[in-house]
């Protein structure tokens, strides 16, 4: 089990290119990449995407990349000889100078710089390649890192509300025969108490049959089942090292269904009392598979 929320960077360095990924991600419901980084690391942003959706299913995901350069690679220069020319005339315009020719480099340089231009030799794009791969293959590894972890609380938290799960269904188990049958006698005198009210009577066999007709909408049996079914789906699901927050949150569901035909048929205090509390554990259940993968 892997929570949502993590953060992790790699860093790598060739020819003197420094590249630094950064992924950090927060729970969502599908996967939502975002991607940042210089224009010149544009072509590779595919790559980065490619990696990270093989390794991350679900959640907001922020990537962000730098590029250090700290090479002493070639230099190369532009020279705007139009430029220069017009520098040049303009002196000799001025009077400063009575010849073009003679106008030396340091009096054109006065005027503006701008004629000559200079530019670091291009990246190779080998390089920037490999360093992106590298260094966001270190910050995956950290994030899933990060990840991993907080889903192992997760999940002891989720074991031990699971056990509450079956200790409060174990209880109402136990108390349903005694529930069914208080409220079978509750009827039985209800009846007993409308038909002296009307001066009238019926057959004890067709009298009983009623009642049990009654009594036997407020069995649970069913959902006992159904539900205690659902948990051991859900302890089973946790084990599981595929992403299972999508799964599990269709097991609370069903879960929830049983609890609230169990919640409208029950006709005891006690066991009332005990939906309540299941509803209450489901619900931070619920609250905590928010943040799983």
């Amino acid at each position: 089990m892997k929570s949502m929320t993590g953060f992790g960077s790699g860093t790598a360095t060739k020819d003197g290119i420094t590249c630094t990924v950064e992924i950090k991600s927060v729970n969502a419901r599908f996967l939502d990449l975002f991607i940042r980084c210089p224009k010149q690391m544009n072509p590779f942003e595919s790559i980065i995407r490619g990696m990270v959706q093989d390794r991350i299913n679900r959640g907001k995901v922020e990537v962000s990349v730098s590029i250090q350069d700290a090479g002493e690679r070639p230099k190369t220069f532009t020279i705007n000889s139009v430029l220069r020319k017009q520098i040049q005339e303009l002196l000799v315009q001025e009077e400063f100078y009575d010849d073009p020719k003679k106008v030396p480099l340091q009096a054109v340089n006065s005027i503006s710089n701008d004629w000559i231009q200079q530019q670091d030799t291009p990246i190779a794009e080998e390089v920037l390649s490999d360093i992106v791969k590298e260094s966001t293959s270190s910050a995956l590894d950290a994030l899933i890192a990060m990840r991993t972890v907080e889903g192992e609380h997760i999940q002891q938290d989720l074991v031990s509300r699971i056990a509450t799960l079956e200790n409060i269904i174990s209880h109402i188990d136990t108390n349903k025969s005694g529930a069914v049958e208080a409220y079978r006698e509750h009827i039985r005198s209800k009846i007993q108490e409308y038909l002296v009210s009307l001066e009238s009577s019926i057959s004890e066999e067709r009298f009983l049959q009623e009642i049990a007709i009654l009594a036997d909408k407020t069995d649970i049996t069913e959902e006992i089942v159904r539900f205690s079914s659902h948990v051991v789906q859900l302890k089973n699901t946790l084990t599981d090292e595929n992403p299972i927050g999508r799964k599990v949150d269709f097991i609370l569901q069903e879960m929830n269904r049983e609890v609230n035909t169990i919640g409208s048929k029950a006709m005891d205090s006690s066991i009332t009392e005990f939906v309540v509390q299941l509803k209450c554990e489901l619900e931070k259940i619920r609250e905590q598979v928010q943040n799983v993968e």
